[in-house]
């Protein structure tokens, strides 16, 4: 009896000592471990950027512009075109043709990987307090697009046809947006001095794309 109560004292003694005894300090010149979660830093040009990258567009025919946020950029006028389930993003320097009130599709066919596109587009004068006699003017273009579906790259030619700003004068006897693509498209418009271009698109052969004659006949 008295030998189990000799045992069960040297045992709660052992328990008691344990529970006290503080954790061992680390040795002498070493460093804590930090802990560190995975993040990434990002200028605000590069954060920008990605977002940028990361932009899928919508699948449905747009043109429009994209303002430019810092000093260095350009106003930019995009077109977004869509072939089946392909979509085609483009966007070309233009601080003059800004937030068309007016954009179609005139011609769209394909052949093979080849999708021609033939778009008009039209905005009113935008140039504020620098152009005042251009409060009522137009800037009209006409931009054909030959897109290769296949690979997803295309070559764009424009032409504008009318332009208050650039003193562009629309010469063109009917409405072209009042072409049915039945016939050959005829543009014509006024440059200034002598120059009278004229501009055809055959939608039989479409992939002559725009064709201009400057020639005397034109005129």
């Amino acid at each position: 009896m008295h030998r189990l109560i000799l045992l069960l004292f040297v045992f709660i003694s052992c328990v008691s000592v344990a529970q006290n005894k503080k954790a061992a300090a680390p040795p002498a010149g070493s460093q804590p471990v930090a802990w560190e979660s995975d993040t990434l830093a990002y200028s605000d040009s590069a954060l920008a950027a990605a977002k940028e990258a990361a932009y899928i567009p919508p699948r449905e025919f747009m043109v429009y512009t994209k303002k430019a946020k810092k000093k260095t950029d350009r106003t930019k006028l995009c077109f977004n075109l869509v072939s089946r389930d392909t979509v085609l993003l483009y966007c070309v320097n233009d601080s003059i043709c800004k937030d068309p009130e007016v954009s179609k599709v005139l011609f769209q066919s394909q052949k093979g990987d080849s999708n021609y596109v033939l778009v008009f587009v039209e905005a009113f004068t935008k140039m504020g307090d620098d152009y005042p006699q251009c409060n009522a003017g137009k800037e009209t273009k006409l931009v054909f697009v030959r897109w290769n579906t296949k690979t997803n790259k295309a070559k764009w030619k424009q032409k504008t046809i009318c332009s208050c700003v650039r003193h562009i004068e629309n010469m063109t006897k009917e409405p072209i947006l009042n072409w049915d693509g039945s016939g050959v498209l005829v543009a014509r418009y006024y440059a200034g001095g002598s120059d009278f271009p004229e501009i055809k698109f055959d939608p039989t052969r479409p992939e002559l794309g725009l064709q201009e004659n400057t020639d005397s006949e034109s005129k």
